[in-house]
C-alpha cells in the first residue's frame, strides 16, 4: 500500500504553521489552542490514515464513566470517534481517525482539528450537565 497523501499533508501542515516536518511513521504531539493532540500514522495497513487523540484533561466525577459510555453509544457524531480514559495519564481522551485523500488540505487541518476539539468539549460538557 502506498502513502499517497500522508507525506503531502504533513508538508502542507508544517509549511503553514512553521513547524519542523516530522517523519511519516513518527507519532506527533501538537498543542492547538492549549489542547494536546496526538497524531499517529496508520502504519503499513492504513498508510493514509491519521489517528487522532485529543487530551481533554482530568475530571473526577462519580458519573464520568457512565457519561463517556453513553456518549460512545451515540451514532450521530460525524467522525464516529469515541471517548476513553488514557491508560497512562488517566486523562479523558477523544479518539478518532481521518482518512487522508486528495482533498485533504494539510494547511487547514490544524483549524479543522481545533474545531473538532471545541465540538468534542461541548459534547462532553453538555453530557455532564444533563
Amino acid at each position: 500500500m502506498l502513502n499517497e497523501h500522508y507525506p503531502r499533508v504533513i508538508q502542507e501542515w508544517c509549511s503553514a504553521t512553521g513547524m519542523q516536518a516530522w517523519a511519516e511513521h513518527d507519532d506527533m504531539h501538537v498543542e492547538i489552542d492549549d489542547t494536546l493532540i496526538g497524531l499517529i500514522h496508520g502504519a503499513e495497513n492504513e498508510p493514509d490514515d491519521l489517528h487522532i487523540y485529543i487530551d481533554l484533561g482530568h475530571l473526577e466525577l462519580p458519573e464520568l464513566y457512565r457519561v463517556l459510555l453513553e456518549e460512545n453509544a451515540r451514532i450521530e457524531s460525524e467522525d464516529h470517534g469515541c471517548f476513553a480514559i488514557h491508560p497512562l495519564t488517566n486523562s479523558i481522551v477523544y479518539r478518532t481517525s481521518m482518512h487522508l485523500t486528495a482533498e485533504t488540505n494539510g494547511a487547514t487541518l490544524p483549524q479543522e482539528l481545533n474545531q473538532l476539539v471545541h465540538t468534542v468539549r461541548t459534547r462532553l460538557e453538555t453530557s455532564l450537565m444533563n
